[in-house]
């Protein structure tokens, strides 16, 4: 007891010695800890900032799906059906005459840097296409004809005349040589997502090793060679299919039954991918899965293609081992196949192993209407030719789903191209949180 007086003695001594030295130490440490966190909350915070590479060539007028779909600042938008949808316009109509859209904007739509959207201030440049505003809300497109598809194509954002969009993004776009976009940069007080573009598969991940960039989307590469890189994810997509086109304007492939025995001489057109039957997304509100199929059978090849063939199947680098597996089920005492590999589309081919990019509208008037520069196979068919030009000029959804499926039927059974499967794309990222971005983005399946 006596030590234990001893030291209350003492602490009581100290405190009263000491007394206004302690409390103007206290008092000091309060207000220094609430003027840190005063100063603290008012630092600008720290955003993530995400850093994505992808694959392709794309201009201003042509972004891809991912970058699109982030953004969401079009006039309309596609649902899970690819029926093209109201976003930033309220409602849109057309005249009789079928060649001039109304579109009418939502009220209190803002620019990225929260000024209220004026007429005024929106930048809109279609090829062909007259643009008018009329107060209060009112854009008005006249077309030089009809073109029931055309809500289908203003999916890309509204960007103002000081190069604001329309949502919580800023964006800033680079170029190169002939208008492809080099780097998309959108920034929000949330997040900073960079995209960087690249040429080739290759390129994109070679940058994902070296750091620059943390994910690599919709690459054509093997899971298992990328594993030991980072989380990989596996993405059919719908929105393509792997083809074979034939040359119409070649004595060999111009009669119908030789195509078909080409076609009936494959065993497995799927190469161990999600398998397709037509050049429309399966999941669209125009899709026809009642079409002529070819299964493998080398007699009725036989009763085809009357004298042996040689011809030349020409492909892009990435489809070189979807060649060669070609080349070995078709090679036959009655087919033998040369492969070429070409960079780009070929002005000269027989067979052209290539991967389709289905439009979101079925309107496909361009890649196969024998009057277009697109149908690079030339081919000649009535039925085709009126089916597509019927399809673009219908506003009844009924009467153009009617029109698509027919033209599907007859698609598969003139094979103009032989189609085999939707490609499967890897994805490829540091974590999940830049998987998540991606999650919300993908084109509609």
């Amino acid at each position: 007891m006596k030590a234990i007086r001893q030291q209350f003695w003492f602490i009581t001594s100290f405190l009263k010695k000491y007394s206004s030295q302690i409390s103007l130490g206290a008092i000091l440490t309060i207000a220094s800890a609430i003027l840190g966190n005063l100063i603290i909350s008012r630092l600008p915070k720290t955003k993530p900032i995400y850093r994505i590479g992808l694959v392709g060539q794309y201009t201003t007028s042509q972004l891809p799906h991912t970058i699109l779909n982030l953004i969401g600042g079009g006039l309309t938008t596609i649902n899970a059906n690819h029926e093209v949808i109201p976003n930033l316009a309220q409602s849109w109509s057309v005249d009789e005459a079928g060649n001039t859209y109304t579109f009418i904007l939502k009220p209190d739509l803002k620019w990225s840097d929260d000024q209220p959207v004026e007429l005024k201030d929106i930048k809109i440049t279609i090829p062909s296409v007259t643009v008018e505003t009329q107060d209060p809300r009112s854009i008005i497109f006249k077309l030089p004809s009809k073109f029931s598809p055309f809500p289908s194509l203003l999916n890309f954002p509204l960007v103002s005349s000081k190069g604001k969009i329309i949502g919580e993004y800023d964006i800033r776009i680079k170029q190169r040589g002939a208008g492809l976009v080099s780097q998309i940069i959108l920034d929000s007080k949330t997040r900073k997502i960079v995209f960087n573009f690249y040429s080739t598969a290759n390129q994109a991940i070679t940058a994902y090793k070296l750091g620059q960039v943390d994910l690599v989307e919709r690459v054509s590469a093997q899971a298992d060679t990328l594993a030991s890189y980072g989380k990989v994810g596996k993405n059919t997509d719908t929105s393509q299919v792997v083809l074979v086109i034939f040359n119409q304007s070649d004595p060999n492939l111009k009669d119908k039954a030789v195509r078909q025995g080409i076609a009936y001489s494959l065993k497995d057109k799927s190469f161990r991918e999600t398998p397709a039957l037509t050049t429309i997304n399966p999941q669209s509100w125009g899709y026809n899965p009642l079409v002529k199929t070819y299964p493998f059978n080398p007699q009725r090849t036989r009763e085809l293609i009357k004298t042996p063939l040689t011809l030349e199947l020409s492909t892009l680098p990435e489809l070189l081992p979807v060649a060669e597996k070609l080349k070995n089920d078709l090679e036959s005492d009655l087919i033998k196949i040369n492969i070429k590999v070409v960079a780009s589309t070929p002005e000269q081919f027989q067979l052209f192993l290539t991967t389709f990019s289905i439009p979101v509208d079925p309107d496909q008037y361009q890649s196969w209407h024998s009057t277009q520069a697109g149908n690079i196979g030339k081919g000649v068919d009535e039925k085709i030719d009126k089916y597509l030009e019927d399809g673009r000029t219908t506003f009844d959804q009924k009467a153009r789903k009617a029109i698509y499926l027919d033209f599907q039927k007859t698609f598969a059974e003139e094979l103009p191209a032989l189609v085999l499967f939707h490609p499967t794309y890897i994805n490829l990222g540091r974590n999940e949180a830049i998987f998540d971005i991606i999650k919300t983005t993908e084109s509609p399946k």
